[in-house]
């Protein structure tokens, strides 16, 4: 928000509050993944891929947020009639435009499919689709409660369709009655997702601080209008903090507290705020004339409030109940603003301007004929100025001189010219911008000795010369003087005053005018918009009180519930502000009523075009032209677009559904209704879900075929009631024991941890894109560190902790401190001594460093935070903390970040303690072995042999474990084979482009146009790429295989220099013309001079279709990726291995006192497998119990991104994606590097002696690094400074997520990719297939050394000691799983999976066995591959979902 820009909080890892309940308002989701791309009327979507994007949306969310308590899921049912108006203009809308986008695209000739378009208008209570949908949405929770760890502990609620009420509103009905439960926690700490702008006036109104509301990013400018649609991982997700918008709010009204008559009231405040709100519009009435909120409208009902609120009485919102007395001073204060707007825009002044012009022309006549003629108005100004000279000439005293006459700055234009010319002639000063006590803009005459005394602030005074001050005032005794001021006098004394016309003032006349003007202009507006007569005393008032009770309604709505289901605001415009008169006398009452039945509220405000969705028993009164309800359907209607910009907000002008009417048209027909309608026709009850650790149940698949059945259910479904008063009353404001401003729960900010002021003001603030012209709230720092010297600030913060990123605090360590000379460190100058501050200058490189981050921290907290901090002279450096690390012995203790992270916080914006901890982050001792792993605890193995086998523990003592082995003994052999697919991809070797060119014979001019693409016209004026395409610079991408970027050079592969030449040879007029210059296109002749040029073209683009160039796949820069053919070979290996396994060919066997870090507990991966290495083509095994990926499922590594790997796993699952086209249907994901253990290369083994347990662990960062990399590096030896890192480049990948929803987990779209960090030798990164070497921080100078001159390790790129590179990785050798033993297998197998129909055809997958009753459920659609709620990941958020045995996906 432009005017309180610290707001809203971008989601970022480790900084997410931590949360007791989320609730979402569902129906933005069910838009987002149904119909994603209107606009395209080739776009389809089956219902299998509309609810598994549903499924991976919520489960996107919640992995998110990890509410602790309560997720509670609320879809719109039947709205009360006030919200029915809106709803039908939308759906009218939509049938039209859709109808407009299919005509559009038959008229140019394009062959539509044959599947129908997906019908939003569906997405209404009681249509067979959301009938569906609820089911799939049981099926789901179910589902999840079962098998994903992270939804065990929390109570869901689904509120579905039947139950009646919008979503927003049930979710709020819900938080009202709670809080007046004499148990409730006043500061429960609310997440509430949706996309209605209202909910910002919800989450304020319950009083709750701790509330958030959780949305996708909005985007601006150009932005705003990219085609096509995003993958999960690529959406960003804001917070809007509540807290934060009340202190806001606290700040803007705050300086009115010493001017009322009654105690200030923060609550009341925001009470105010929200009734004064509806006045912008909402969703049940329209907005008043002229007052928009895309157009400050809220900015100028803040000023009137400020202006009228010392005035009153009290507040204007007493709890949901209007006090209409003091809003009625309310809006004649507005209607004063509306003559404003009336006069700038729409009056008609040219009368008035031709008398004024009249007028003036008369004096100027006269004033050329040397004569002076005044105004009335003017001559009494002389009289006034007269008096005042003559009073205060005689005696000369001190006094005289600090005589002043003051008068209303009321005049116009003339007379204030007068007025000047006045003053010049009798050397009086005068200023123009002094103000008395009631704030009146006033003129001041002073004598020239007043200028002894200073002059108001922002005084402009008009100053004569000295020698002429001297002449008339210097010499009070002085004849001459006092001669020349008379004669001035004198002639003022004999001017003409000029009459005015017979009709007397013109100015009076004016007033009249307008009033006339205005009154005609209202008469237009009502007649024209409304079709009532603004001369018509009883349709005025109605329309003014339909209004006016239309505000109670939507209080009463907003504070306590529905006060009536029945009433509708019955006009499509709201009364002129100058009209709303007398509503201090209006009372209103209310009844109650009943909802409409779900098929009545599909019958009012559905269109025709949609009537597939009606029951056959209703369907011809849309359209039979006997229907007696048939006028409310019409086919063609306006839109007005009533001083809106987006067409959206346009005013459908559709007639108001007939309730009575409509109702008895149905009466007569519902017996005709079948017993599933009647059903559907119904209300039912919300559903509350938990998890039931006792014996399983079954629950059938909701899509049988597509969804597994689940044969051991552990979730417990029952009807939900929601919280009931009996007796209590709903409680207002503020709850006792609720902590605000600093003392508000960790994760929450607060301006107040910081000592501050605020103004409003212009700053041209920088939040969407482009400089606000509007005002912003700018927050003062007051630095408590000032005057201190950077030394003293050393000794006092250096290895203490500290909090950065206000006011969105986090926690971390300080290392150094600096200031423009020097950086302050804390070393061991006498070895066994304490350390002390050593002070060591800047180079001279470093002090212009300094300096440039200093003003980057200041220019960045000024424009885009509108924060104000005042000169930075002390920089902190802070290591964040970035988790808990998780020790062997099993205790947690922080985990802060490596000096790579680093980061500099300006010393005034530092916070030294916090009042509330985050529990999340706070250190703990060892559990006991027995509590930490209980007995049938689900864990893998880490010892030498069947390292990364799913077990379960079976015995536990004080130093020991016990633990039951599960696996299929043909793994070890099955691994190989996939290595072996990997292993047999043709490697390549590299060239410059420059060295590139030379080898075919091309410049570099030349080899860059072929290899990208290259544009010629034929004769029909069609363009046809002649290029390659193997390069696309400013998408950021590159082609598999042929090409990649290194440094800020590209590099071709043999196979690419091969295809080059080959073109050369058989066209070589193509490359004759691409050193041509000139950025203009060529035409055909241009290349193929001749009468055959056009078919030449088409003979080199059939060329090139027949060597696959069409068929390129073009990738993400920073990400390296297995070929679509490996990805095939690896998936039909998967496919054949499953297909010939069963439950029975499990082994098991136990293992006896192993030390507790032999097995891994699927909650501590995040914890312990840090640094972990990964190569393409690595077999991986997902140990997170927690996400869409099923536990224990096992996968190939085909893709490698900076902070994510793409797995192709062996069977196919709920939330699976193809991985932008690369694998089949629900196989694929991106996940995190700590949600897999490396089965090829093992890392973590552990040797399962008790006496002497060692485990192996990679201590180097795992960092794949790909691609270009800044071109300026840090001098020699030195790390890159943090903060001066260039920003990572954008991702230019098109990616779609809603054909299925991509799921992929990286943090980069499509899991492509990630920014780089440093660059990288020859070979890419460590571990890569075929053992390629590692990387360095040095670019590659192509000729196999380094640039700083240390050799490559095998010539592939290796490091350095010293160098931070990554080691090549060594593979371990996995010891036999051969301890085979009998009994039911740990992870149980799962039901069939089948992808769905119109899937991409590809080799035969792996299904779902049918799985085992005993032992552990392996459980899919796990968590995030994260720690749980908010602990450390690793950088960026990966999603990485866990995996299953093959069979128990």
């Amino acid at each position: 928000m432009e005017r309180y820009p610290l707001t809203s909080q971008l989601i970022q890892e480790n900084k997410i509050p931590e949360f007791d309940n989320l609730y979402v308002d569902f129906n933005g989701i069910i838009h987002n993944c149904s119909h994603p791309n209107d606009g395209d009327a080739h776009f389809r979507l089956s219902e299998e891929q509309i609810f598994t994007s549903i499924f991976a949306y919520v489960d996107h969310l919640f992995g998110k947020i990890k509410p602790k308590k309560l997720f509670f899921m609320a879809i719109d049912g039947v709205a009360p009639r006030a919200k029915m108006n809106q709803q039908r203009s939308r759906r009218f809308r939509t049938a039209k435009e859709a109808k407009e986008v299919k005509e559009k695209a038959e008229r140019k000739g394009e062959k539509l499919p044959d599947t129908k378009a997906f019908d939003s208008n569906c997405i209404t209570p009681g249509t067979e689709f959301m009938a569906r949908l609820s089911e799939q949405l049981r099926y789901f929770v179910n589902k999840k409660i079962s098998e994903d760890a992270n939804w065990r502990d929390v109570t869901v609620v689904l509120s579905g369709h039947d139950v009646p009420g919008e979503g927003e509103h049930k979710i709020m009905e819900y938080i009202r009655l709670s809080r007046a439960q004499p148990d409730y926690d006043p500061n429960v700490r609310h997440c509430l997702y949706g996309l209605d702008a209202d909910l910002i006036m919800l989450g304020l109104l319950s009083h709750d601080p701790h509330f958030c509301l959780l949305r996708e990013e909005v985007k601006f400018g150009p932005a705003s209008r990219s085609k096509g649609n995003k993958s999960l991982e690529s959406i960003n997700f804001y917070l809007l903090h509540l807290t934060l918008m009340r202190e806001y709010l606290d700040l803007e009204f705050h300086d009115i507290e010493p001017m009322l008559p009654f105690e200030y009231s923060l609550e009341h405040v925001i009470d105010d705020f929200i009734l004064l709100a509806v006045f912008v519009g909402n969703d049940f009435l329209p907005n008043l004339p002229d007052l928009h909120i895309h157009e400050n409208g809220l900015e100028k009902l803040f000023d009137v409030y400020k202006k009228v609120l010392p005035s009153l009485d009290g507040y204007l919102n007493e709890s949901g109940v209007i006090n209409t007395k003091r809003l009625q001073v309310i809006l004649d204060e507005m209607a004063d603003w509306e003559r404003e707007v009336f006069e700038k825009e729409y009056a008609d002044l040219n009368w008035y301007k031709g008398k004024q012009a009249k007028h003036v022309k008369e004096m100027d006549a006269a004033r050329k004929r040397n004569k002076l003629v005044l105004t009335k108005i003017q001559r009494q100004v002389f009289e006034q100025v007269k008096e005042f000279i003559l009073q205060h000439r005689d005696p000369p005293s001190p006094e005289t001189r600090r005589a002043r006459l003051t008068m209303p700055n009321i005049f116009p234009a003339r007379d204030r010219l007068f007025i000047t010319n006045l003053a010049e002639e009798l050397h009086l000063y005068l200023t123009w911008d002094e103000y008395d006590e009631d704030d009146q803009n006033l003129i001041t005459w002073r004598f020239p000795g007043e200028l002894d005394e200073p002059l108001p602030e922002n005084g402009e005074a008009l100053q004569p010369e000295a020698e002429e001050e001297e002449d008339a005032w210097e010499d009070e005794d002085d004849e001459e003087s006092r001669a020349a001021v008379d004669r001035i006098l004198a002639k003022y004394e004999k001017a003409k005053v000029m009459e005015e016309d017979k009709d007397g003032d013109f100015d009076a006349r004016y007033e009249m005018s307008i009033h006339d003007k205005m009154d005609e202009w209202k008469r237009n507006y009502y007649k024209g918009k409304l079709e009532i007569g603004y001369d018509t005393p009883e349709e005025m008032h109605a329309l003014i009180y339909r209004y006016i009770e239309g505000m109670q309604w939507v209080m009463h709505y907003y504070y306590s519930g529905v006060a009536s289901w029945s009433w509708f605001y019955n006009y499509h415009y709201a009364p002129r502000i100058s009209d709303l008169k007398g509503i201090d006398q209006m009372t209103f009452n209310f009844d109650l009523g009943t909802p409409f039945r779900p098929f009545e509220q599909l019958m009012g405000v559905l269109p025709a075009a949609s009537m597939e969705m009606i029951p056959l028993a209703f369907k011809d009164l849309m359209t039979d032209s006997s229907s007696p309800i048939l006028d409310f359907y019409p086919e063609e209607f306006e839109q007005d677009l009533n001083g809106k910009k987006a067409e959206w907000e346009a005013i459908v002008k559709i007639p108001f559904i007939d309730e009575k009417r409509l109702l008895a048209a149905m009466h007569s027909r519902e017996h005709r209704l079948t017993d599933e309608e009647q059903r559907r026709n119904s209300f039912g009850t919300s559903t509350m879900f938990s998890y039931d650790g006792g014996e399983p149940t079954y629950y059938p698949s909701s899509l049988p075929g597509f969804f597994p059945n689940l044969h051991r259910c552990f979730c417990r479904m029952e009807p939900f009631d929601l919280p009931t008063l009996d007796g209590l009353h709903l409680l207002e404001g503020l709850l006792d024991g609720v902590h605000l401003g600093a003392d508000s729960l960790a994760g929450f900010p607060s301006l107040q941890t910081l000592p501050h002021t605020a103004s409003l003001g212009y700053h041209g603030v920088n939040v969407h894109g482009s400089e606000s012209r509007n005002k912003s709230m700018l927050v003062h720092i007051e630095n408590p560190h000032e005057q201190r010297k950077a030394e003293d600030v050393a000794n006092e913060m250096i290895g203490r902790r500290t909090f950065i990123g206000w006011p969105f605090l986090q926690e971390g360590m300080v290392t150094s401190v600096s200031d423009s000379l020097f950086k302050y460190e804390k070393m061991a100058v006498i070895p066994g001594k304490p350390l002390k501050v050593i002070s060591n200058p800047h180079s001279a490189h470093g002090l212009s460093l300094w300096k440039s981050k200093a003003e980057q921290k200041e220019q960045f907290y000024s424009k885009r935070c509108g924060v104000i901090m005042g000169d930075i002279d002390v920089l902190v450096h802070v290591r964040p903390l970035k988790g808990m690390k998780r020790l062997d012995t099993g205790a947690f203790v922080k985990d802060y970040e490596g000096p790579e992270k680093e980061t500099e916080q300006p010393v005034q914006l530092t916070v030294s303690e916090v009042v509330s901890e985050d529990p999340r982050y706070i250190e703990k001792e060892p559990p006991p072995l027995s509590e930490e792993f209980p007995e049938g605890s689900k864990v893998f193995f880490l010892g030498e042999h069947a390292y990364g086998v799913a077990a379960s523990v079976s015995a536990a003592t004080a130093d020991t474990l016990s633990v039951i082995l599960a696996f299929f003994p043909s793994e070890e052999t099955e691994n190989d084979k996939f290595t072996s697919i990997v292993n047999n991809r043709m490697s390549s070797r590299y060239f410059p482009s420059f060295k590139a060119g030379e080898m075919v014979g091309l410049s570099g001019r030349a080899l860059s146009k072929i290899t990208s693409s290259f544009m010629v016209i034929t004769s029909d004026n069609q363009k046809n790429n002649l290029g390659l395409s193997l390069k696309f610079e400013g998408k950021g991408l590159k082609v598999i295989d042929y090409s990649r970027k290194d440094g800020r050079y590209w590099e071709f592969s043999e196979k690419a220099v091969d295809l080059i030449r080959e073109y050369k040879e058989k066209y070589p007029e193509v490359m004759r013309t691409l050193d041509r210059g000139g950025d203009a296109m060529l035409t055909a002749p241009d290349v193929f001079p001749g009468a055959d040029a056009d078919s030449r073209v088409k003979e080199v683009k059939q060329w090139l279709h027949s060597k696959g160039v069409r068929d390129f796949e073009p990738v993400s820069l920073f990400c390296d990726q297995l070929k679509k053919d490996t990805v095939k070979e690896i998936e039909a290996l998967a496919d054949q291995i499953t297909s010939t396994k069963s439950a029975g060919a499990i082994k098991k066997a136990m293992v006896k006192k192993i030390p507790r870090q032999a097995i891994l507990k699927p909650a501590h991966a995040v914890y312990r497998l840090q640094n972990q290495h990964f190569a393409l083509g690595d077999r991986v095994t997902m140990v997170q119990d927690s996400g869409s990926v099923p536990l224990s499922l096992k996968g190939i590594v085909i893709g490698m991104n900076a902070k994510s790997m793409d797995v192709i796993w062996d069977a196919p699952f709920m939330a699976g994606t193809t991985l932008g086209d690369r694998c089949s249907q629900y196989r694929g994901a991106t996940v995190e590097f700590t949600s897999c253990l490396n089965l090829t290369n093992p890392q973590f083994v552990v040797s399962t002696n008790p006496d002497q347990p060692t485990q192996q662990k990679p201590s180097a960062p795992f960092k794949p690094r790909f691609g270009p990399y800044p071109a300026i590096q840090p001098p020699h030896g030195q790390q890159a400074v943090a903060g001066f890192r260039p920003a990572p480049p954008s991702q230019g990948v098109p990616v779609h997520i809603m054909t299925n929803p991509n799921r992929g987990r990286g943090g980069f779209m499509n899991g492509r990719g990630g920014p780089p960090h440093v660059t990288n030798g020859r070979g890419g990164h460590s571990g890569m297939a075929n053992g390629r070497g590692g990387s360095t921080h040095v670019a590659s100078n192509g000729a196999g050394r380094s640039t700083d001159g240390h050799p490559y390790v095998n010539g592939r790129g290796g490091a350095p000691a010293g160098d931070h590179s990554l080691p090549d990785d060594t593979a371990a050798t996995q010891g036999p799983a051969d301890n085979g033993g009998r009994g039911k297998a740990p992870f149980a197998p799962r039901g069939n999976f089948v992808p769905p129909r119109g899937a991409p055809a590809g080799p035969p997958r792996g299904g779902f066995v049918q799985r085992g009753r005993g032992g552990f459920v392996p459980n899919a659609n796990r968590g995030r591959g994260g720690p749980p709620r908010g602990d450390f990941r690793g950088g960026y958020r990966g999603r990485g979902r866990g995996a299953s045995n093959p069979l128990v996906s």
